[in-house]
């Protein structure tokens, strides 16, 4: 930071004030032009730009002001003791002002190269990067080069980062803050280098061992390293900490950290800060966070306040205050902000009267071994939910993780790519959400969904609903299908669609349902259709039924079904028809019954029966005909057959064909035969055989 004088390093111009009787001089070097400091106000403060305003005078009244902006500059402040202490920094301000005899008077201002990012603001994604990494990209973008990290602790990666409508400055600061991170600047004549450290306690010494001695009177020459005031200020500040945050991906972990101050200042009570969310999802970064933030609230609980003539004070450094009446204001101090301001009458020489170069610092310090943590910074706030499109891989309709997150890109986002890695998996609102059941609709790619954010946090998307655009048009037009609701899917990587749709116009009322393959209904107990008019049912192949008991089918009117092949019934015990008036059985060709035990049948009146062909019956036992008249009639022959012969009746007459023919009782003939009557009647109360044949021979023999 500090540098011993050499008359290499001092500039002609404070040489030549030095040498004029003065203990101090100023020098302005590194930008275009001869310039002298005729006084400047410098604020520096740890984790903050500095800011060093100049004034100058030049012999040049015509100085190209463009060639001074953005350009590196140094100012110098020398005195006889061999001290030096430079403020580098880059030239934001300039302004040519009046001339005087011979001299034109210029200001400028002196700002860090940080503060190049208060110059622009953007909206864009970091994933899976940690804050060192995504801070350093952002200085490369802007030049910030001189850069010095000095880190103690892990800094786990992101996997989602927002900068929303941010200063770069503003995002830088907010990531560090929220670290734990703060930094502070070295300076030399050429460069001014910025550290950036989450060690609070590991701040670098003072040179010359960081000893300055206290001394409210100093009076007479000294060597401008006293410091001539300090006081000390308590101030009452919260002594606790708590946070508590909350995680999908474990629901019911305790994330509740509380961190209690190292010291408390003699505070009477507990005063206690709780926030929610804490912005952490593993509770090990919890008690990080929650440590950080006490610290932070903590910053000026105790400070110092003083003023010297030491050129050598610098935020982010500390020394060791001796000589204080006070034993409890020496010790060690951490510097937080410093005020310089400088005059240099003799920079004016003839434009101005004689007076000498003066120099004076006011100082704020905190208890060196105390922590020393930034404020944390506000996180900017999304007003209201936003509009993003759905994305995934090349050739991919539906990308998800396994809690049904999608990525999304946003129309502000410049830098994302429309892909898997445009966002971080971002949950996605459902109808209804429970433990393996409600309802799951995951959007597709190319889909346009409404984005809202978790207590406006712009890291915390989440989906929260859906929208059609111009492309992206309604399954059906509108307004004229106003009155029509559906639910209409399309098929993955294929042609078609599954749909439910409800049809609300009045007298065209409809509920429709189209499955682009199967359908298939599980219901656990009864289930109900009643249908006021017809009903249709077409099955294009086949169609099975089980039904595990009974089944009763009630038709009011006709019953007609058509079977175009073959039809199986299988009945496990009894089968009952019962027809109200006629039932007609046609079959178009053989009609076959198998029955392995008895067949009854009842006929309440006439019994018909017509066969175009042969009609047979085969019966193993015995045939019984009970019935008041029994007409047996065939148009050509009757055969009656038998083990012993057989009857004939043809129209040739009447053949009985048997070994022996035996007639018992009265016989009563008429006709051609009467005359063998006698005979055969009396054959037959006799019990003779009879041969009707043989005896109608010899009578006509």
């Amino acid at each position: 930071m500090n540098h011993i004088i050499s008359e290499e390093t001092l500039s002609g111009l404070a040489k030549r004030f030095l040498s004029q009787d003065q203990d101090l001089a100023f020098a302005f070097t590194g930008a275009a032009g001869d310039f002298s400091v005729v006084g400047f106000e410098a604020r520096e403060t740890i984790n903050a730009p500095f800011e060093i305003s100049i004034n100058l005078a030049s012999s040049d009244p015509a100085i190209d002001l463009h060639s001074l902006i953005d350009a590196p500059a140094c100012l110098g402040i020398y005195n006889k003791y061999d001290e030096v202490r430079f403020l580098h920094g880059i030239v934001t301000e300039v302004e040519r002002g009046d001339s005087g005899i011979r001299r034109t008077f210029y200001s400028v201002t002196l700002r860090p190269s940080l503060s190049r990012l208060d110059h622009g603001s953007d909206s864009r994604i970091w994933q899976t990067k940690t804050v060192p990494e995504i801070v350093s990209e952002v200085f490369k973008e802007y030049s910030i080069t001189d850069v010095e990290w000095r880190l103690n602790g892990q800094h786990a990666p992101r996997e989602y980062c927002t900068q929303y409508r941010e200063t770069h400055r503003g995002f830088v600061e907010r990531l560090l803050s929220e670290e734990g991170i703060f930094y502070y600047f070295e300076h030399s004549e050429s460069s001014h280098k910025l550290i950036l450290t989450d060690a609070p306690l590991a701040t670098p010494m003072l040179p010359n061992a960081g000893q300055i001695q206290y001394n409210s009177r100093p009076g007479g020459q000294n060597r401008g390293s006293w410091i001539s005031a300090f006081s000390q200020r308590e101030k009452l500040r919260s002594s606790t900490y708590e946070m508590n945050d909350y995680t999908f991906k474990n629901p019911p972990a305790n994330q509740r950290r509380n961190q209690a101050a190292q010291e408390n200042n003699g505070l009477q009570g507990d005063y206690a800060l709780y926030d929610y969310p804490g912005r952490y999802k593993d509770p090990r970064v919890g008690g990080d966070f929650t440590k950080h933030r006490i610290e932070s609230v903590r910053v000026d609980a105790t400070t110092g306040h003083g003023q010297t003539s030491n050129i050598q004070l610098c935020p982010g450094y500390h020394f060791e205050l001796t000589g204080h009446d006070d034993a409890s204001a020496n010790g060690r101090h951490r510097i937080l902000s410093v005020q310089h301001s400088g005059t240099q009458s003799a920079a004016l020489e003839e434009d101005a009267g004689e007076g000498a170069t003066t120099y004076k610092a006011s100082f704020t310090t905190m208890p060196g071994h105390l922590p020393y943590r930034a404020p944390l910074a506000q996180k900017p706030l999304v007003d209201g939910p936003q509009i993003a499109h759905v994305t995934g891989p090349e050739g991919e309709e539906i990308y998800c993780d396994e809690f049904g997150r999608i990525k999304v890109w946003f129309p502000w986002d410049r830098y994302g790519e429309k892909n898997e890695n445009s966002s971080c998996w971002i949950r996605v609102s459902q109808n209804w959400a429970g433990g393996a059941w409600g309802h799951m609709a995951i959007p597709r790619i190319g889909h346009e969904v409404i984005v809202d954010y978790l207590e406006g946090d712009p890291d915390q998307p989440i989906v929260t609903g859906r929208t059609y655009h111009a492309t992206n048009r309604p399954p059906y037009g509108l307004p004229e299908n106003k009155t029509r609701m559906t639910i209409k899917s399309q098929t993955h990587k294929g042609e078609g669609y599954n749909e439910f749709r409800f049809e609300d116009e009045a007298g065209r009322e409809e509920v429709f349902m189209h499955a682009q393959k199967d359908h298939n209904t599980i219901i656990e107990n009864n289930e109900t259709h009643q249908i006021g008019n017809d009903r249709a049912k077409t099955v294009a192949h086949d169609q099975s039924e089980s039904i595990g008991n009974d089944k009763t089918i009630n038709v009011k009117n006709d019953h007609t079904e058509n079977i175009g092949n073959d039809m199986t019934y299988s009945v496990g015990r009894n089968q009952q028809e019962k027809y109200g008036k006629d039932h007609v059985h046609t079959v178009g060709n053989i009609h076959k019954q198998s029955i392995y035990a008895d067949h009854l049948y009842e006929t309440g009146r006439n019994y018909e029966g017509s066969v175009a062909g042969t009609y047979k019956l085969d019966v193993g036992k015995t045939i019984t005909t009970n019935t008041g008249t029994h007409t047996l009639m065939a148009f050509e022959k009757f055969v009656i057959k038998g083990p012993g012969g057989k009857i004939v009746l043809d129209s040739s007459g009447i053949t009985l064909e048997a070994p022996k023919i035996n007639l018992k009782g009265a016989v009563s003939m008429g006709g051609s035969g009467s005359a063998q009557v006698p005979t055969l009647s009396m054959a037959a109360n006799e019990g003779l055989p009879i041969c009707e044949e043989c005896a109608k021979k010899a009578a006509e023999e």
